[in-house]
């Protein structure tokens, strides 16, 4: 299970903007034209598959864990001249599943709470999305390991962090699948019920901060 990296907007901005420097004129024009919206007829645009793909979580807590899935609404990975650019998914909190849990009453009560203000606030903030802005290769990444390092933006609750992970992605000429296991700390982005930081003697009550997302991605061409 790998740490999450935080980098902070300005400095994923810098990073960035130092990157696209070094790159050929027409990358770096390609790139600031995605990022302003637009989509190059030389970019080649790789939807996410919704029905092969999958976001999984889990929390943990004192003595207990549950897990489950998020939905995804949509998403795409943009690519140049066989490079991976950039892309976006964009997920449905709406469709938070609780999977450990049998009982329907129990299980409806725990995705009531995790909907609520005192998690995601869901009725207010719908969707959560993880903007791609840059993907960076691994030297000498061993087979069925990350090869990959991905830089984005992850906006929930309307809060906008920029992070990064480690990732394996494979590539074939109308296929790209990428896979990534890490951790987020919750507390970033207001999500604060039960947790150590915010408030004292919870006891058995209390939750850890961090939690952990798998994405399971498929797209094709």
């Amino acid at each position: 299970m790998k740490k999450i990296k935080w980098i902070p907007l300005f400095l994923l901005t810098v990073f960035v903007m130092a990157s696209c420097g070094g790159r050929s004129d027409k990358m770096a024009e390609i790139m600031e034209r995605l990022d302003a919206g637009e989509i190059p007829e030389e970019v080649d645009v790789y939807p996410v598959d919704l029905i092969n793909s999958l976001v999984t979580w889990e929390g943990t807590k004192v003595g207990g864990a549950h897990d489950g899935t998020i939905g995804i609404g949509h998403g795409e990975i943009y690519v140049f001249e066989d490079n991976l650019l950039a892309g976006n998914v964009v997920m449905n909190m709406t469709d938070l599943v609780v999977l450990d849990i049998d009982n329907p009453e129990s299980n409806a009560r725990l995705v009531g709470h995790l909907k609520s203000d005192d998690f995601f606030s869901v009725d207010t903030y719908p969707e959560a999305q993880f903007e791609i802005v840059r993907f960076v290769s691994i030297p000498e990444a061993r087979e069925g390991e990350p090869n990959y390092t991905v830089f984005g933006n992850l906006t929930i609750k309307d809060i906008t962090h920029g992070i990064s992970f480690d990732a394996l992605l494979e590539q074939e000429e109308d296929r790209i699948t990428a896979f990534a296991d890490f951790d987020l700390d919750r507390t970033r982005w207001d999500v604060r019920f039960g947790s150590g930081r915010f408030f004292d003697n919870l006891g058995d009550n209390l939750i850890h901060d961090h939690f952990n997302l798998k994405l399971d991605i498929v797209a094709r061409k």
